[in-house]
């Protein structure tokens, strides 16, 4: 064990793992821009889509719903006499 190292095997083991560890991180960095790019449109979509209910609600807050005429089955049911 007392050996010395063989400084060729020394820096082609390092030089590898440091590639390794590059790919990984470099990797990595690609996954977080795909997030933020998908979370920036998931975000765009969502406010879109609050904004068309907001313009719906509004749109039926403008326009003034008509009651519904009563039906005679409710009348008769609303005046009939329990006994």
């Amino acid at each position: 064990m007392n050996r010395e190292v063989d400084i060729n095997v020394l820096v082609n083991l390092y030089n590898q793992k440091l590639a390794t560890l590059a790919n990984q991180n470099v990797l990595l960095e690609a996954k977080v821009q795909t997030l933020t790019n998908d979370l920036k449109t998931l975000e765009s979509e969502k406010d879109s889509i609050l904004m068309r209910l907001l313009e719906e609600q509004n749109s039926k807050k403008e326009t003034p719903s008509t009651p519904k005429p009563r039906s005679k089955k409710s009348e008769d049911y609303q005046n009939a006499e329990v006994g």
